[in-house]
C-alpha cells in the first residue's frame, strides 16, 4: 500500500517547505496516496495580496494566508483532505534547530506508522522518495481486526460527502442489532414528525419480518423495506445511520455504514469501542451491559432515551451530522483497512523484569487544561517517588509541543513513548474520556463530571467497563456511584498543590504597579456559566454601587480550547464598558507555575460563586499561597473550604436541562448572589485580618493537598494489578510476593533517534 502522510509547514518560506512541496509533486507523480498533517501547518493570517486558505481534516480547522501559485495550492489542498492508513509512513520536513523535537512530536502523535523519517540536511525529493519505498518495503503489510480491503469499501467510500433529506437508515433485523429498539425509537418519537425509516433487513426471518410490517403499516410510505444484503445504494440519500447494537457478532456493518460518510448513531460498548476510535467518529448511544439471564445470554443493552437523543442529535443538525460523517469516513481509511503497511512490533518484554509495576498515564500532556496540570504534577511525583515505572502517552490534538513540557519538566523528557507495551496499570486522562481498553493488567479512568449525573453516552465504559475510576472530590464520587458503579472500584483520590504555590511566592509585578494599592479581586478560570462567572459580574457591580473601592484580576484560561465559543467574554467586554464599574485586568496567556503563583499573592481576595467544579484547583492554589476565598457551599470544592481564610456562599440545589441524556436529571448548585454579595462586603471590611487568617492556614492546606499523597494512592492501584496478575500466574497454595515500594530507580532507556535521510 503505496501511503505516505507528510507533517510540516508547506505555507513556509524555508527551505524544509520548499523541499516538503517537491517531495509531494515527486510522490504523486509516481503513484503514492499522499496526507498532509495538519498538525504541522502553522496559522497565518493573510498579509496583504494572499490568498487565504481554509484547511480541515476532521479535528482541526485552520486558516492560512499564502502566495503560492494555484497549482501547488491545489496540491496542497487534495493532500489535506486524503486520509492514508494509521500506519503509513511520517515524513517530517522541518528546519534544522526543529528536528529532533518534530519528529519526536509526529512520531508521538501518529505512534502506529510504519516509521518517521526525519528529511535531513542536503536532502532531495528522490532521496525522500527512494527512503520511503525502502521503509514501505521493509515494513510489508497487515490486516488489522476487523478491518476490510480497500476494494471492498471502495463503492462505500465514493458516496458523496453528504446524504440528503432521505430516510434514516438501519441494518439488521434481530435482537443483536436493536431492531426492535429502532422501531420503538421512530414510533413514539419521529414518526409524527415526518421523518422516514428505511430498514435494511438480511438477517430477518419470515415472522419477524411480518410482526415488523404489521407493526409499521399505520405509517404507509414513511418506511421502507428490504430484505436482503446490505449495499452503498441504501446509504446514497439519508439523513443519519441508526444501529443500537446489543452484541457485534459481525463487524463488516459497522466498518461500511462508517465508511458510508453519513452520520452513525452506534451503540458503544466494548465490542464496538475499538471499532469506533476516539469521540466524534460517531453519536454514541450509551447503555448497560447486562450478564446471561434465562431469557437471552450476555448482551449490551442501549438505553431507549440515549438512542432517542442520538437519533435526534443526527437529523438535526446537519452541519454537525456532516462533520461526524467525514471523520468516521476518515477514521476507517486510517484504521480500518487491510493490506495496509504493518505497524512497529511492540516492545520486548523484559526476561528479568524489575518488580517495579509499569504505569502508563494517557492524558492531554501538549494542552493548557486542568487535566493536562494535574498529569503533568502526578508524573513528577511518581517519578520522584521511585516506587513504579512511568510512562507516558500523550492523547491528541497537540495544541502545544515538548519543547515548553521541557522546560517545566525535564525529567519527563524521555519517558513519553509511541508504543508503552502492557502495563500493569493504564490511568486514562482527559476529556473525552477514553471508551476503549487498552493493552493493560488493570485500566483506570480520571472522571470530572460537574453536573450531578452522568451522561448516559459515558455508559458502560464508565459505569461498568473500567476496573476502575479515579475521582477528585466527594461530589463526583456521588455521580459515578449514582451511575450503577460498585463502591470498592472507584477511588477518591483528592489532587495536590504544587511546590511553588506558597504564601511567600514574590507577588507579580505588574498587578502590583496595576492595582495602586487598592484590593485586588481575582477570578481564575473559564469564563463560562458553570463557573459562576455571572454571578462574579453582578457581585462586583453592586459592590461597586455600595460603595466598595477595588480592582478586578480576570485569569481566564481554555478559550481557545475547552470552552471556545462556550464562555462569556462578551459578558465581560460590555461590563468594562459600563460607567462606574471597577478597573478589570484580563490575563489571558498561559502561565508558567511559579508565575501563576505571583498572580494569586499579588492579588487580595479570590471569588468563586460556581454552580459546578469537579474539584476546582484554583480554589485550592489560592489557598495554599495565603489567598481569602469565598466561594460556593456544598458543591466538589466543599473539603477545600475548610479552615480560617475561606468563607461559603449559600446555595441550593438546581435541575437544569442539559442536550443529552442522562442517568438521571442533571443538576448544578446554585449560588445565593445576594449572599455572595454579603460575603464580599463583609470580607472587604475585614481585609487585612482575613489575609493574615489564610496566609496562617496556608501551610496546614499544602500538607493536607499533596502530589505525593495523589503518587501514593496511583501506586496502590499498580501494585494491587501486579499482585493480582501474580496469583494468576502462579498455583493457588504458592503466597504472592509483597510489593516493594522503594526501589532505585531504574536507568530509563535511552532514547532511540528516529532515523534521518542522508
Amino acid at each position: 500500500m503505496n501511503h505516505v502522510r507528510i507533517h510540516g509547514d508547506p505555507f513556509g518560506e524555508g527551505a524544509a517547505a520548499s523541499l516538503l512541496r517537491s517531495f509531494l509533486r515527486l510522490a504523486l507523480g509516481n503513484g503514492m496516496r499522499c496526507s498532509l498533517s495538519l498538525s504541522g501547518v502553522s496559522l497565518r493570517p493573510p498579509a496583504h495580496g494572499e490568498r487565504a486558505l481554509a484547511l480541515t481534516d476532521g479535528v482541526r480547522d485552520l486558516h492560512v494566508g499564502t502566495l503560492l501559485p494555484p497549482a501547488e495550492i491545489e496540491l496542497l489542498l487534495r493532500a489535506a483532505s486524503v486520509a492514508v492508513a494509521a500506519t503509513a509512513p511520517v515524513v517530517v520536513f522541518a528546519e534544522r534547530d526543529d528536528r529532533v523535537d518534530t519528529g519526536r512530536m509526529a512520531g508521538l502523535e501518529w505512534p502506529l506508522a510504519a516509521s518517521v523519517l526525519v528529511a535531513a540536511e542536503g536532502a532531495t525529493a528522490p532521496d525522500v522518495l527512494e527512503r520511503v519505498r525502502a521503509e514501505l518495503r521493509w515494513a510489508g503489510c497487515e490486516n488489522p481486526p476487523h478491518g476490510l480491503a480497500e476494494r471492498d469499501l471502495q463503492s462505500w467510500l465514493a458516496l458523496p460527502a453528504n446524504g440528503g433529506d432521505g430516510p434514516v437508515l438501519h441494518v439488521g433485523g434481530d435482537f443483536a442489532a436493536g431492531t426492535d429498539l429502532v422501531v420503538d425509537a421512530f414510533v413514539a418519537h419521529f414518526a409524527a414528525d415526518n421523518h422516514g425509516l428505511r430498514l435494511v433487513l438480511p438477517a430477518a426471518d419470515d415472522a419477524h419480518l411480518a410482526a415488523l410490517r404489521e407493526r409499521l403499516a399505520p405509517f404507509g410510505p414513511a418506511v421502507e423495506m428490504h430484505r436482503g444484503p446490505f449495499d452503498p445504494g441504501h446509504a446514497r440519500d439519508v439523513r443519519a445511520i441508526v444501529q443500537p447494537w446489543r452484541r457485534l457478532p459481525d463487524s463488516r456493518t459497522l466498518v461500511q455504514v462508517l465508511a458510508s460518510g453519513r452520520a452513525v448513531c452506534a451503540s458503544r460498548f466494548a465490542a464496538t469501542a475499538a471499532l469506533l476510535g476516539r469521540e466524534g467518529n460517531c453519536v454514541p448511544i450509551g447503555g448497560r451491559n447486562v450478564p446471561d439471564e434465562a431469557v437471552e445470554a450476555a448482551h449490551f443493552a442501549p438505553h431507549p432515551r440515549s438512542l432517542a437523543t442520538a437519533w435526534r442529535k443526527a437529523v438535526a443538525d446537519a452541519n454537525g451530522a456532516a462533520a461526524v460523517g467525514r471523520r468516521a469516513r476518515r477514521h476507517v481509511v486510517e484504521n480500518l483497512t487491510r493490506e495496509r503497511p504493518a505497524a512497529p512490533p511492540p516492545p520486548v518484554a523484559r526476561s528479568m523484569r524489575a518488580p517495579r509495576p509499569v504505569v502508563v498515564l494517557e492524558a492531554p500532556f501538549f494542552e493548557t487544561s486542568s487535566s493536562s496540570e494535574l498529569s503533568i504534577a502526578t508524573a513528577r511525583a511518581l517519578v520522584r517517588r521511585q516506587a513504579v515505572e512511568v510512562r507516558l502517552v500523550p492523547t491528541v490534538p497537540f495544541r502545544g509541543d515538548i519543547t515548553a513540557l521541557r522546560q517545566r519538566a525535564p525529567e519527563l523528557d524521555s519517558l513519553f513513548t509511541r508504543s508503552p507495551g502492557t502495563a500493569d496499570l493504564w490511568l486514562s486522562s482527559g476529556w473525552p474520556v477514553r471508551a476503549s481498553r487498552p493493552s493493560c493488567r488493570s485500566h483506570a479512568l480520571r472522571v470530572d463530571w460537574e453536573y450531578g449525573a452522568l451522561p448516559l453516552d459515558l455508559t458502560p465504559h464508565v459505569s461498568q467497563d473500567a476496573d476502575y475510576v479515579v475521582v477528585h472530590s466527594e461530589h463526583v464520587f456521588r455521580t459515578i456511584m449514582a451511575a450503577g458503579r460498585p463502591m470498592d472500584s472507584v477511588k477518591l483520590i483528592p489532587h495536590g498543590v504544587d511546590d511553588v504555590m506558597h504564601e511567600h511566592a514574590i507577588p507579580d509585578q505588574r498587578i502590583l504597579d496595576w492595582k495602586k494599592g487598592r484590593p485586588a479581586l481575582l477570578f481564575c478560570g473559564g469564563p463560562i456559566w458553570r463557573k459562576g462567572f455571572d454571578v462574579f459580574l453582578r457581585c462586583v457591580l453592586e459592590a461597586r454601587r455600595a460603595g466598595e473601592d477595588f480592582v478586578v484580576v480576570v485569569k481566564t484560561n481554555g478559550l481557545d480550547q475547552h470552552y471556545l465559543g462556550a464562555n462569556l467574554r462578551e459578558l465581560l467586554d460590555r461590563f468594562r464598558h459600563t460607567p462606574n464599574t471597577p478597573p478589570v485586568l484580563c490575563i489571558d496567556d498561559d502561565l508558567p507555575r511559579a508565575e501563576m503563583a505571583s498572580v494569586y499573592t499579588a492579588c487580595d481576595l479570590m471569588l468563586h460563586p460556581y454552580r459546578g467544579e469537579g474539584f476546582c484547583l484554583p480554589i485550592l492554589e489560592a489557598r495554599a499561597c495565603g489567598l481569602p476565598v469565598i466561594a460556593t457551599s456544598g458543591g466538589a470544592a466543599k473539603a477545600l473550604l475548610e479552615g480560617p481564610g475561606a468563607v461559603s456562599i449559600a446555595a441550593g440545589r438546581a435541575s437544569i436541562e442539559l442536550p443529552a441524556a442522562h442517568v438521571s436529571q442533571p443538576w448544578v448548585i446554585e449560588p445565593d448572589a445576594a449572599d455572595a454579595l454579603r460575603a464580599l462586603r463583609e470580607t472587604f471590611a475585614a481585609l487585612p485580618a482575613k489575609r493574615e487568617e489564610a496566609r496562617g492556614f496556608a501551610a496546614r492546606l499544602r500538607n493536607a493537598f499533596t502530589w505525593d499523597s495523589a503518587a501514593s494512592a496511583i501506586e496502590q492501584m499498580a501494585f494491587d494489578a501486579l499482585r493480582k496478575n501474580r496469583l494468576t500466574a502462579r498455583p493457588a497454595a504458592a503466597p504472592a510476593p509483597e510489593p516493594v515500594v522503594a526501589l532505585p530507580a531504574n536507568t530509563p532507556a535511552a532514547a532511540v533517534p528516529e532515523p534521518a535521510l542522508r
